[in-house]
């Protein structure tokens, strides 16, 4: 597996297996993150750095959220796959990237929400 699909919000088993099922064809590995460590860094939970973060005893970060890793050449096939699995316009969705790699779980679920916000405001 060369990518790796970081799963938030992700409680039961039927939801992990369908992600992971839908993720494999395309030699992604879909990772459940404990809530536990939602402050550490986007890019330390997806193996890239070692860095521990900030211990998170929070709730939940409010609905799913899925962090592409080393996926972008099969996003086009590989988004319509993972909602046909469950993962749909409910669940945020965001790509690792060089500007969001330090963030934690909990600022990128925040930033995510809040740019759909702004899109659902947008529309006519």
């Amino acid at each position: 597996m060369d990518g790796k699909i970081l799963l938030f919000g992700f409680e039961d088993l039927p939801a992990i297996l369908a992600v992971s099922a839908a993720a494999e064809p395309f030699g992604a590995e879909a990772v459940p993150v404990a809530r536990g460590d939602y402050g550490r860094p986007i890019a330390a939970l997806a193996g890239l750095e070692g860095s521990l973060g900030v211990p998170y005893a929070g709730g939940p970060l409010g609905g799913r959220m899925m962090v592409l890793c080393g996926l972008e050449d099969r996003l086009p096939a590989l988004l319509p796959a993972l909602a046909r699995a469950g993962a749909g316009p409910d669940c945020l969705k965001a790509v690792l990237t060089s500007h969001n790699h330090a963030w934690s779980a909990v600022r990128l679920y925040e930033e995510l929400w809040r740019e759909r916000q702004a899109m659902e405001r947008g529309r006519p």
